[in-house]
């Protein structure tokens, strides 16, 4: 795991360019700095050393024909079973020279046999080109900038502003996360004319032109290499064994939720135990959100010690802007900065590898709003029955009236088409305190152009969420948050194989009864039969963020966003804002506190940025 950079020109390009970009990105790879430099061509890399820690494995490294040279952020988890197939030989026990010498005997296919989170840079010295590639979900991040003369690439953004004389930020992508909720993206980012190379792509660039093609080496709409969709235990399995790779301790972030208890259940059934697996969790103080006693009682289930770690409404308001900071970008709410603590707290500088259980809602079909989209695709096909059952367990299940589940329903079709709602379903329209009116639909446009070739509503909005809404910041947001503080942060319910298993499945099998993840229970019940856990019920509103912001954080809210100067006013109405603001307290009508956390983002990024 590592941080990179890179600038790629036709113009001449001091050292201290590069020297700069990759000191500011140091903390995510402590352990080592190193450099390469040819005609037109400069590469640094800044180590975090997890596989074999000797020089040998330092950056950037070439292969053994001298011809490629690589910078490189991530892992490669299958290493070991690549360099027996492929009858590789290597100097170093690092996944690092697997990786080039791979490339080196197959150029971009290689792509097709990583299991693994990466970012990478390759540097071709005989034709002269520039191979850039990001792992298929695009855990591990690329950005890039282009002056005309020269191509900058790093692992964050605030690497940029090093280089890039009056940095803007993009107003039409502040104006687009306002209306819709929307803020991360396959391409672009909150900064113009700074992009990211997306996920399951890789770039060809000519060194001499700057001249570049973009191939799409994997997507969850091609074929899929799983040649039957018989035994998802197995990839799990595989998943969860080949991610405790490490010459370091490993650490567990784990909650009381199905996730979690996914994890632990694996890697128990793996281990016969906890083994040396660190796990940690955090709990709120506010004893409505308090989810300790379930951790303590998960920890007697499984005989795992876990370690717990308070999280206080003053804690939010003393590190919320290191974690912005951090993140260069917004983030969704008051859990990253949680997660932030617990990994600060929870793990010693020895300890560079956390493991943790994102992505389940995302590929399994877990969110609440995705719902009524699986019910117009019953209408579709005229499965009247399907539909009335469907719908009849649902409102039992999360137990809705029936005024309610039409008024859900007709939120969710509408948030699919605009933007705008919360994971469980519900409407944040703030819209007339906004100083603007967007009719500038382009990005939005542009995401849905890309669900055209999926089957169905349900898969649209699922292909959604994983590359262009949902799923992108929660990876970012773990990205950012662990290397600011030098961890490794690992994803195994991401594996592609069991991405691909879940997107295969027939939607029937994903919702079933009016239980959202149906067929992710199902496989996890099979193997763990006993396991009470599972049964429990999903919680929507699990973190203390609008009780806090309407009480102990007000205070500091009001006085964040209110500030009589503000750069904010240039996209909201103050006097609306204002009117919004004091309601907020007292108004039991206003329960969702997204808008407030979009107007802290911002806040910052407007004048972190000014």
């Amino acid at each position: 795991m590592c941080g990179i950079a890179a600038i790629i020109g036709t113009s001449y390009s001091s050292k201290e360019k590069i020297t700069s970009m990759i000191k500011s990105i140091k903390h995510r790879g402590p352990d080592d700095t190193g450099y390469f430099s040819t005609n037109n061509v400069q590469m640094a890399s800044a180590r975090l050393s997890i596989l074999d820690f000797s020089q040998k494995a330092n950056m950037p490294m070439t292969d053994k024909s001298g011809r490629f040279v690589i910078i490189y952020n991530g892992e490669i988890y299958n290493f070991l079973e690549l360099k027996k197939k492929f009858n590789l030989v290597t100097k170093s026990n690092s996944d690092t020279e697997i990786l080039i010498e791979l490339f080196s005997l197959l150029n971009v296919k290689c792509f097709d046999y990583l299991n693994g989170i990466f970012a990478l840079i390759i540097f071709d010295k005989i034709n002269n080109k520039i191979y850039c590639a990001r792992d298929r979900l695009g855990v591990k991040p690329l950005y890039y900038h282009n002056d005309g003369n020269n191509l900058y690439f790093c692992s964050e953004i605030k690497a940029f502003k090093k280089i890039i004389n009056n940095l803007k930020i993009d107003e039409e992508i502040i104006k687009f996360y306002l209306t819709t909720g929307y803020y991360d993206f396959s391409k672009s980012s909150f900064y113009k004319n700074i992009f990211q190379v997306k996920q399951g792509t890789y770039q060809e660039i000519n060194v001499n032109d700057l001249l570049s093609r973009e191939v799409k080496y994997w997507d969850l709409t091609s074929k899929s290499q799983i040649a039957k969709l018989e035994n998802p235990n197995s990839f799990f399995l595989d998943s969860f064994s080949l991610q405790q790779r490490s010459d370091t301790p490993i650490g567990l972030n784990v909650s009381s939720g199905i996730d979690s208890n996914l994890m632990i259940s694996y890697f128990d059934k793996i281990n016969k135990g906890q083994k040396n697996i660190q796990a940690n969790s955090f709990y709120y103080s506010d004893k409505e959100f308090d989810k300790s006693n379930e951790i303590k009682e998960m920890s007697e289930y499984y005989k795992w010690k876990i370690y717990l770690h308070e999280i206080t409404s003053e804690d939010i308001m003393n590190n919320l802007e290191n974690v912005l900071q951090a993140n260069d970008e917004p983030i969704p709410g008051i859990p990253t900065v949680a997660k932030y603590l617990l990994i600060k707290r929870g793990y010693n500088s020895d300890c560079k590898v956390v493991i943790e259980g994102q992505g389940g809602d995302d590929i399994a079909a877990g969110y609440k709003y995705i719902y009524p989209l699986h019910l117009l695709d019953l209408f579709k096909k005229n499965s009247f029955l399907d539909l009335l059952n469907e719908s009849k367990n649902f409102m039992r299940n999360e137990n809705m009236s029936f005024i309610e589940f039409i008024n859900f329903c007709r939120n969710c079709i509408k948030g699919f088409f605009n933007g705008g709602l919360s994971a469980d379903g519900t409407v944040s329209s703030v819209k007339d305190i906004l100083s603007f009116e967007n009719k500038n639909q382009k990005f939005y446009s542009e995401i849905m152009s890309n669900l055209k070739e999926q089957d169905s509503l349900l898969k649209k909005i699922i292909y959604r969420d994983i590359f262009y809404c949902k799923l992108p910041r929660i990876l970012r947001t773990c990205d950012r948050t662990s290397m600011a503080l030098s961890k490794e942060l690992r994803v195994p319910i991401l594996d592609h194989n069991i991405v691909e298993y879940f997107f295969k499945s027939n939607n029937r099998e994903l919702i079933k009864n009016g239980t959202l993840r149906n067929k992710y229970k199902e496989i996890y019940m099979s193997n763990f039969k006993l396991n009470k856990f599972m049964r429990k019920r999903k919680y929507y509103l699990d973190d203390p963020q609008t009780k806090w912001f309407k009480y102990d954080l007000y205070d500091w809210v009001r006085e964040t966003i209110l500030i009589s100067q503000s750069e904010l006013y240039n996209f909201v109405n103050k006097k609306k804002l204002t009117n919004y603001i004091d309601n907020f307290r007292t108004n039991k009508n206003l329960n969702n506190s997204n808008f407030i956390m979009q107007l802290i983002n911002l806040r910052y990024l407007l004048k972190s940025n000014g």
